[in-house]
């Protein structure tokens, strides 16, 4: 029998807290409901009552803005 999990591949990725994503990208909390809302950043995920973050899909989004910024271009 094939074991389908070899097909995959490893996901380097971890859930960061509304806390760390204030710390890592250093903006108020309201900034970031305001970005959030307006499709900005990445989609949290919710688990029951708290809200993490992809550190992944953070980490690509920084990516992003860098490479906009050297770009000479501003995407919010």
């Amino acid at each position: 029998m094939l074991d389908h999990r070899e097909n995959l591949e490893p996901i380097n990725d971890r859930l960061i807290s509304f806390a760390d994503l204030l710390k890592l990208i250093g903006i108020s909390r309201s900034s970031a409901y305001r970005l959030i809302q307006k499709g900005a950043l990445p989609k949290p995920v919710k688990i029951g009552a708290l809200t993490f973050f992809s550190e992944r899909e953070l980490q690509a989004w920084i990516a992003a803005k860098l490479a906009a910024r050297d770009e000479g271009e501003s995407h919010d």
